[in-house]
């Protein structure tokens, strides 16, 4: 019983943790803004656009892994697998565990964060280079 309330609670942080893609999409939008009206059409600007498409990218992801946790569980793991294989015409996902799924959520929400943290290191980069 213990270990079952442990998945719970596992689960349920892992849900909210997702759910701060709704900080990290302002967060990333904001150097991109800042890069669009300040800086002058070039391989700076670039970079700050494809930065933020990727945080783009993340957040949905990290939108999507949200709702699919507030689904899938333990009991009905294999038809909800089925299914994602079936939307994203990938055979692995019906074979994935439950462990292997949050780690690939963690996984998304570590690296949209570093996504974010170098959108805002570039943007202090940037703000030292045009003062």
């Amino acid at each position: 019983m213990a270990e079952n309330g442990d998945n719970l609670t596992t689960r349920t942080l892992l849900t909210h943790s997702l759910a701060s893609w709704k900080f990290f999409m302002p967060l990333g939008a904001l150097p991109l803004l800042w890069a669009m009206i300040k800086l002058p059409a070039g391989g700076l600007q670039i970079l700050f656009i494809l930065n933020a498409a990727y945080i783009a990218f993340g957040c949905w992801r990290l939108w999507l892994d949200e709702g699919y946790f507030r689904v899938i569980g333990q009991d009905n793991l294999a038809e909800c697998g089925k299914m994602l294989a079936f939307v994203w015409q990938r055979e692995r996902l019906s074979t994935l565990t439950l462990t292997e799924r949050e780690q690939g959520a963690r996984r998304q929400l570590h690296l949209t964060l570093k996504a974010t943290m170098l959108a805002w290191m570039l943007w202090l980069l940037a703000l030292v280079i045009t003062i």
